[in-house]
C-alpha cells in the first residue's frame, strides 16, 4: 500500500504555486516525489520555469520547504532571469540555491573553492 501510495506521488512533469503572486512554474527532473505534508523532491536534471516569464532555472536536485516556504536547488545549479527586491539578475551560477519563496529574498552558495559568478542589473 505505501509503494502504491508514493507511486502516486512520482511525477515526471509537475506544477507548483509559491510567493505572494501565485507564479506557477513547471518543473521536469528524471524523478519527484511529493509528501502528504506538501513538500516536494525533484532529483537528476532538474529544469525550473516560470509559465508567466522567463525565469529559468536548472540544478541536479530541487526540494521545496512548505513549512519553511523555501525552494532550495542543490548541485549544479544555474539560473536565469532572478528578480528580487529590484535586482535583476540575468545570469548566476553556483552550488547551492535557496529561494524564500514568501519573501522572494535569495541565497547563494558555493562550496568547495567555487565561487559565484553574476550578471546583474539594477
Amino acid at each position: 500500500m505505501k509503494s502504491l501510495l508514493l507511486a502516486s506521488f512520482l511525477f515526471l512533469l509537475a506544477e507548483y504555486s509559491f510567493a505572494e503572486e501565485f507564479t506557477n512554474y513547471t518543473i521536469t527532473s528524471d524523478s519527484q516525489v511529493n509528501t502528504l505534508e506538501g513538500d516536494l523532491e525533484a532529483m537528476g536534471n532538474v529544469v525550473i520555469k516560470s509559465n508567466s516569464g522567463n525565469f529559468e532555472a536548472y540544478s541536479d536536485k530541487l526540494s521545496f520547504d512548505k513549512d519553511d516556504k523555501s525552494l532550495k536547488l542543490i548541485g549544479n545549479v544555474y539560473v536565469k532571469n532572478l528578480e528580487s527586491e529590484g535586482i535583476a539578475i540575468e545570469e548566476i551560477s553556483g552550488d547551492e540555491l535557496t529561494i524564500f519563496t514568501e519573501t522572494g529574498i535569495f541565497e547563494f552558495k558555493s562550496q568547495n573553492k567555487n565561487r559565484v559568478t553574476a550578471k546583474i542589473k539594477f
